[in-house]
């Protein structure tokens, strides 16, 4: 791959003579130096998708001379070299192609040993004997034409044109003949029996061969294919999926020969070939163009991977046919007819039958016209079958019962995760089946959790033609601001009955109260673009016909401030068993107690304690108890006693008469008379009795996690 490569001819020495000088060896009579004007620079650049670059190369003539440079720009296709340093070998390579054609020598004679890759020595000629050099006068034959003939008859050689092609060969002899260098007989127009003609250049000068033609063509171009083909995804043996980091499979083409070849037809040349293996071994890894949307992004964009046993489309990038790229998939064989699956479950070599998953049928749930598009994937273990678990994104278009479907089966037709919008129906691969509703359905066999860090609003309030904020809550607000109103009214209203806890707050400073007005707040709150948003992570439940909420076992339902239950109308408790309400501080109960309906025979409500059986007790364990009427206070046991019990005295008031019991004594007092009726009286000495009115006693003990938080923010606890 130099000079020093070549070896010298076989008539190493070579003199310059006159035409028909007669000489003991052969020479040359014939000599002119061409020089031609070249591209004296290369630049090349090849982009390499696997290093993100155009890898550009250059070399440049270190003799440029004064003139500007000719530079010549290449883009030779898709990763033309393997690396730079291979790129820099084929610049140089090109720039010493134009170099070596810069100055062609030109010469003629009878030399018959002169070939190309030979050198020689020229002597005998003005122009080289006075160079100070041996290296001036040696050259390197690149090119030869000899030119023979022979005494053949008219007729033979007749015979040889029509055989050989008539003119060509003619033509070539003329076109020499017209050349200076063609050396003619004794007499004019006589044809030499023997002429050479040969191009050499210098032999310290680098030879390359261009490779192009006058015009730029490749003279030895690469094969191109025209259009696409298909071809198999391979793999190793048993393997459902094969590929590499950057989703690249392996392909067969249908052409390529091999025992494992889809033609079986074997190797031409089997002797250290082993065709086409249908496995990993095959071929090189080939790129796939995403196929779902025209997208592969820097860690971002679609991904389907062909699998083994598919068959594929593929493209060649700028027609080589060594730069193959998997376009995308296509389906093959023949489907069942109003079922899944294919006629044709498998072909030659590792092909699959691929038939679609969703098509036009006629009976049953088939009958619909190939209405369903969308994705439907297949778990690896099942991908030449196609019968295990799949996701899938559904499109209905069926006219009049449009529907969008993401699904999830753990097993093959079975709806283990779903969410439906729009006209719902049960789906089993490609056929539709019974209705299920309208609207949206989310389900699962197993959990569901919905977490929303702004804010989540669940509501019934329809909003037609879907307009509206995202989260807008005008019937909350406004269901807020009633009882905000109502619950302000009615604990007016208590105080002014005195019906209050010792140290109350007006109405509108009452925690729990204040906690409405803030919630409407917080669901009036606004965005910088005036959108809806909540100001606090609320979550709101809204609607306009009622919220039912069941279960056959436990319901708990806990605050760690206030909590507001708030009825237009009527509030119910009922338990099957019992009831139990437990406040650290006060509990304040009022009524009105005035029926809102005029027409009542009876306008008096008020409050009612009621025991159908059992006891019912009331007591203050360290302050007083007033029982308050405006009008009568009616005690009646109706079976047995009552007993009134004080451990000071008892006392009885009305009107200024009384009736004392203290210290033992009974004391009737009266600004009138006082009269005792009785069919019998009888006073006999002093007596007494005895009543047991113990109360229970116990100190309260606080909340141990709101103990425990006070203390890590230190805050103190203190008995009571």
């Amino acid at each position: 791959d130099h000079s020093g490569s070549f070896k010298p001819n076989a008539q190493a020495s070579i003199a310059f003579s006159q035409p028909g000088a007669t000489m003991r060896e052969d020479t040359l009579d014939r000599w002119r130096t061409e020089l031609r004007l070249q591209t004296n620079a290369i630049e090349l650049s090849s982009w390499d998708y696997r290093s993100l670059d155009t890898r550009p190369v250059g070399a440049a003539s270190a003799d440029g001379g004064d003139g500007s440079p000719l530079v010549s720009r290449d883009a030779p296709g898709a990763y033309a070299y393997q690396s730079r340093e291979q790129g820099q070998r084929i610049a140089d390579n090109q720039l010493q192609a134009f170099e070596a054609s810069k100055e062609i020598h030109v010469g003629a004679g009878t030399v018959r040993t002169l070939a190309p890759g030979t050198t020689f020595a020229l002597t005998g000629q003005a122009q080289f004997d006075l160079a100070g050099s041996d290296d001036e006068r040696s050259f390197l034959v690149v090119r030869t034409v000899h030119l023979m003939h022979n005494n053949l008859s008219a007729d033979l050689k007749s015979s040889l044109m029509q055989r050989l092609g008539e003119g060509l060969l003619d033509a070539l002899i003329g076109k020499e003949e017209k050349t200076s260098l063609h050396a003619v007989g004794k007499a004019m127009g006589e044809r030499p029996l023997y002429r050479v003609r040969i191009d050499a250049i210098r032999s310290n000068i680098p030879y390359r061969s261009s490779g192009t033609d006058a015009h730029g063509q490749l003279l030895h171009p690469r094969p191109t294919i025209h259009g696409q083909q298909t071809a198999i995804v391979v793999g190793p043996p048993g393997a459902p999926i094969h590929t590499d980091r950057d989703h690249r499979v392996k392909v067969q083409f249908h052409w390529q020969r091999g025992a494992q070849s889809h033609s079986r037809l074997q190797h031409p040349m089997p002797d250290g070939h082993t065709g086409a293996p249908g496995d990993d071994q095959a071929g090189t890894w080939v790129r796939v163009a995403t196929p779902m949307a025209p997208v592969a992004g820097a860690n971002w964009g679609s991904s389907a991977l062909p699998r083994i046993g598919q068959e594929v489309l593929i493209d060649f990038l700028e027609g080589n046919i060594d730069r193959p790229v998997v376009l995308g998939t296509v389906y093959n064989g023949r489907g069942q007819a109003d079922a899944q699956h294919n006629q044709v479950a498998g072909g030659a070599g590792v092909a699959t039958g691929n038939a679609p998953a969703w098509f036009p049928g006629e009976a049953g749930g088939h009958a619909h016209p190939a209405a369903l598009s969308g994705i439907k994937t297949q778990a690896i273990q099942s991908s030449q079958g196609g019968s295990g678990a799949y996701n899938q994104l559904v499109f209905d278009d069926s006219p009049g019962q449009s529907r969008l479907g993401l699904q999830r089966h753990a097993t093959a037709h079975q709806g283990t995760a779903e969410l439906n919008l729009g006209h719902l129906l049960h789906q089993s691969d490609n056929q539709r089946l019974k209705p299920a509703g309208f609207g949206a359905e989310l389900k699962t066999e197993h959990s569901i959790a919905v977490r929303a860090g702004k804010g989540l609003l669940l509501s019934t309030d329809a909003r037609g033609s879907a307009t509206g904020s995202q989260m807008d809550s005008k019937e909350a607000i406004t269901q807020l601001e009633e009882s905000f109103q109502l619950q302000t009214d009615l604990v007016e209203m208590a105080q002014k009955h005195h019906a209050k806890l010792k140290d109350e707050a007006a109405p509108a400073e009452l925690l729990a109260i204040k906690q409405v007005k803030h919630v409407g707040d917080v669901l009036e709150g606004t965005e910088g673009s005036g959108v809806t948003a909540y100001t606090e992570a609320h979550l709101q439940l809204s609607s306009p016909s009622g919220i039912t909420a069941t279960t056959p076992v436990n319901a708990l339902f806990a605050a760690g401030h206030t909590t507001n239950l708030v009825a237009g109308r009527d509030i119910n408790f009922a338990a099957q068993r019992n009831t139990f309400l437990a406040v650290t501080s006060g509990v304040g109960l009022f009524t009105y107690g005035k029926a809102t309906n005029q027409d009542k025979p009876n306008q008096e409500t008020g409050i009612r304690l009621h025991t159908a059986s059992g006891k019912v007790v009331s007591q203050s364990s360290s302050g007083q108890t007033k029982l308050t009427a405006d009008k009568a206070v009616t005690v009646v046991s109706t079976v047995k006693t009552i007993s009134v019990s004080a451990k000071e005295h008892v006392a009885f008031v009305s009107q200024g008469a009384s009736l004392k019991i203290i210290g033992g004594n009974i004391e009737i007092h009266g600004p009138g008379k006082i009269e005792f009726k009785a069919s019998m009286k009888e006073l006999a000495g002093p007596a007494s009795s005895s009543f047991s009115a113990t109360l229970p006693a116990g100190d309260l003990k606080g909340c141990a996690m709101k103990i425990a938080a006070a203390t890590e923010a230190g805050g103190a606890s203190v008995p009571r």
